[in-house]
């Protein structure tokens, strides 16, 4: 697996915590450890568990997932998150100017999941009851949606 694919992993990993509204510390550290990953210039499955913890920012649960990561080629933590919320949760990502606490604030308050129903709530001014939007910010998402849909994904999920 390249690091590029595993830094995105850990991203999501993060993403996905931030949605569920997660410890902060948690998330940062599987930021940070996406940072350090995406940044080596050797292949971090070329490293060690041992050689893992030595690097900064990395610590014993991380390293131990990148490990099983490198073992098995998937990673059982990422597919558990990933069942606790929709799949098309992580589609709202994809959006600019969309990032998980908004995500997160949409699916716990108006239990939007998709792209679709994120369009129709913003068509309808359903998103103006939520605190920090208004009419602007619906405008901003229908034009994000439109502008997404005209593009092809900047990335494959990881693990696809």
């Amino acid at each position: 697996m390249e690091n590029e694919e595993v830094a995105r992993l850990f991203t999501e990993i993060a993403d996905l915590l931030e949605i569920k509204r997660q410890n902060p510390f948690k998330i940062r550290a599987y930021r940070n450890a996406a940072d350090i990953v995406g940044s080596l210039s050797e292949p971090a499955s070329s490293l060690s568990e041992e050689d893992l913890r030595a690097l900064p920012g990395i610590g014993k649960e991380i390293a131990a997932k990148l490990a099983e990561l490198f073992r098995t080629g998937s990673l059982r933590y990422h597919q558990t998150l990933l069942a606790e919320l929709p799949a098309s949760v992580l589609d709202l990502l994809q959006l600019p100017g969309l990032g998980p606490k908004t995500v997160a604030l949409l699916h716990e308050r108006l239990e939007i999941a998709t792209v679709e129903q994120l369009e129709a709530a913003a068509a309808e001014g359903r998103l103006r009851a939520l605190r920090g939007m208004g009419a602007r910010k619906e405008e901003r998402i229908l034009k994000a949606i439109a502008w997404r849909r005209a593009r092809p994904p900047r990335w494959p999920r990881p693990g696809s």
